[in-house]
């Protein structure tokens, strides 16, 4: 084993520093993790310009990542070292009702979650709690697990907002997750499965990955869009988080639709119509994850049934993790899913 590991640690806003570290011993419970693969999300960005309320500097960001197990502690089964293997991103207590069955991002003693407020897997090596892991089928590579959050918070969003079939879906937002969730609404039986953003790569894989229609916004008005459909969304979901987007959600949903507000807010929303929310008879529904589903995706993904691949724009060694921050700030037409790989 070596007695230091590289990672990529957030210093200051919008600075990542490549430094040093001592590696780690996993503690009773926990398992040491060589990454091989960890994901650049959306919210790390947020947090690297100091906008996450729960993450401070210096920290190793990094909530999504996968590797091999190389040591574990006091009471875990030896024969789980080897193995390949991802980790959810939630720690909690373990002890509470959320925790027990496995809804451990509402742990009641407050969840903890790598790379947001532990120091997560933008680096060699990594120390997780055993509970978090879950195995990789032969089939599914270390850089599809190591997308992470953009398989298993789509995933959750999809079974909380309840897509079924015949239904028509809008997806406000052409991020990564938006892609995901295509694929997802389609596996549900949706009949109509609608995108809108500005991005043309992402739009142009949005359709190839199952989008009926896509809206891009700088070229087209979506009220419009919508306005002349002759079934409206029953499911609106709002993967932008902003005052904007969400009042869009609220004004285009059908009577007694369903949104979800997926994208994660920077503050406080303002100008929402709340009036459509009563007179519409609106469900609004949430979700940050559910570390149950993690099986699911990864069997979708072994049987082909859920495309990751293509979502992968760009891979950096971690050694350039500031580099490859910088790409992505300045080149956001190219830049789908970035991804790590290490060892």
């Amino acid at each position: 084993m070596e007695s230091t590991y590289k990672a990529a640690v957030w210093v200051a806003k919008d600075r990542v520093e490549i430094m040093e570290k001592p590696t780690p011993r996993p503690g009773p419970g926990q398992a040491l993790l060589r990454v091989r693969a960890a994901g650049i999300c959306g919210t790390d960005l947020h947090l690297l310009a100091g906008k996450h309320p729960e993450a401070k500097p210096p920290l190793v960001p990094g909530h999504e990542f996968a590797g091999e197990v190389v040591e574990v502690g006091d009471g875990v089964d030896e024969s789980l070292v080897g193995t390949r293997v991802g980790s959810d991103s939630y720690v909690g207590c373990g002890e509470c009702r959320y925790c027990q069955s496995r809804q451990v991002q509402l742990c009641e003693k407050g969840t903890c979650e790598l790379g947001i407020n532990i120091d997560g897997g933008w680096a060699e090596h990594i120390v997780v709690p055993v509970r978090n892991l879950y195995l990789l089928p032969e089939k599914v590579e270390f850089f599809e697990a190591g997308a992470g959050c953009i398989l298993n918070c789509p995933m959750a969003a999809i079974e909380k907002v309840k897509v079924g079939p015949k239904e028509v879906v809008l997806i406000i937002g052409d991020g990564p997750s938006s892609l995901i969730m295509v694929q997802l609404a389609r596996l549900k039986g949706a009949s109509k499965i609608m995108v809108s953003g500005h991005r043309n790569k992402r739009l142009t894989l949005a359709r190839e990955l199952g989008a009926d229609r896509v809206i891009n916004t700088h070229a087209e008005d979506l009220c419009e869009a919508i306005r002349v459909l002759p079934k409206k969304p029953s499911v609106v979901i709002d993967a932008v988080g902003k005052s904007e987007t969400f009042a869009l959600a609220l004004s285009l949903a059908e009577r007694e639709g369903r949104i979800h507000l997926f994208g994660l807010p920077e503050g406080p929303m303002h100008n929402v119509p709340l009036d459509k929310l009563l007179f519409k008879e609106l469900t609004i529904v949430s979700s940050t994850g559910d570390p149950s589903l993690w099986p699911r995706a990864m069997e979708l993904i072994s049987r082909g049934l859920l495309r990751v691949a293509p979502l992968i724009s760009q891979r950096f060694p971690i050694q350039k993790a500031p580099e490859a921050i910088a790409f992505m700030r300045a080149n956001p037409e190219e830049v789908i899913k970035v991804i790590f790989e290490m060892n």
